[in-house]
């Protein structure tokens, strides 16, 4: 069995990304915008999955899966 555990989004010159920790937390990371910090964003238990497929005008480039 396996979880997602992280999404790559990108744009031209630029990516962002996901990251789901073991509790289903959510965060986002930016390193432009950011100064290189991850914020939380949600639960993925809270959240709507098709909005996973996009952050702002990024589109989804890569999944990341851990093995349980």
């Amino acid at each position: 069995m396996y979880c997602l555990c992280g999404i790559v989004y990108h744009k031209p010159s630029h990516f962002v990304s996901r990251i789901i920790d073991k509790s289903g937390g959510i965060w986002y990371h930016d390193g432009i915008a950011n100064g290189g910090k991850v914020v939380y964003y949600n639960n993925i238990v809270n959240y709507n999955h098709k909005k996973l497929q996009t952050t702002c005008d990024y589109v989804m480039a890569m999944l990341l899966y851990t093995k349980l």
